[in-house]
């Protein structure tokens, strides 16, 4: 079962600390609050819309993160509120077992304190831990400062999915980005490639 038994504090920028620890269906609501905040920004971070997840389905989420072994959905607490969410969920290919993908999203307020980096580090972490060899993710281009937050933090590029998704009346598209765990920025190929 994927619960973590404790919750770590982390020391931001500020000198606040911040509680990252595994999310409980009490963080429902308060997930489901803080998503629609950050889809519904103009910026458009996020693939989801506002509305598109209420509370209860959150609550199903976090019961299937905490029997699934191999996923895991994380809750930031600062001062009591929920900040912060991380979720890692095995990749459904089953040839990509050893594969987790991520997904993550910090408040406005307090975007640039530490929040996501306490989020991140106790993901990979606890990926590491059990055995997965690579994360991987999905940023939009435009969303520079995750994508440099990721660079930070040893994720590179792995290519670019030209107009896959439809916003509101404009296409976007979708970059893949990805961390071995082993610390390398690529491993070796089964197979090389062609000449």
């Amino acid at each position: 079962m994927a619960v973590l038994r404790d919750t770590q504090r982390f020391t931001l920028r500020d000198g606040r600390v911040v509680d990252v620890r595994s999310a409980t269906p009490g963080d429902a609501d308060e997930l489901a609050q803080l998503v629609d905040a950050v889809a519904a920004e103009p910026e458009t971070w996020l693939l989801m819309v506002s509305g598109q997840r209420a509370g209860n389905e959150w609550k199903q989420l976090i019961a299937q993160a905490q029997t699934d072994p191999a996923s895991l959905l994380l809750a930031a607490t600062l001062e009591g509120r929920l900040v912060g969410n991380l979720g890692l969920r095995p990749d459904p290919h089953g040839a990509s077992a050893r594969v987790v993908v991520l997904g993550m999203s910090v408040a406005a307020d307090v975007r640039g304190a530490g929040v996501g980096t306490a989020l991140l580090e106790k993901a990979l972490t606890w990926a590491r831990a059990r055995g997965f060899m690579k994360v991987t993710l999905s940023v939009f281009p435009h969303n520079r400062r995750a994508i440099a937050f990721y660079e930070r933090h040893g994720f590179v590029t792995e290519g670019v999915r030209r107009r896959q998704f439809m916003r509101e009346g404009r296409a976007l598209d979708d970059m893949l980005m990805a961390r071995f765990l082993d610390g390398s920025a690529e491993a070796p190929s089964a197979t090389a490639p062609p000449r």
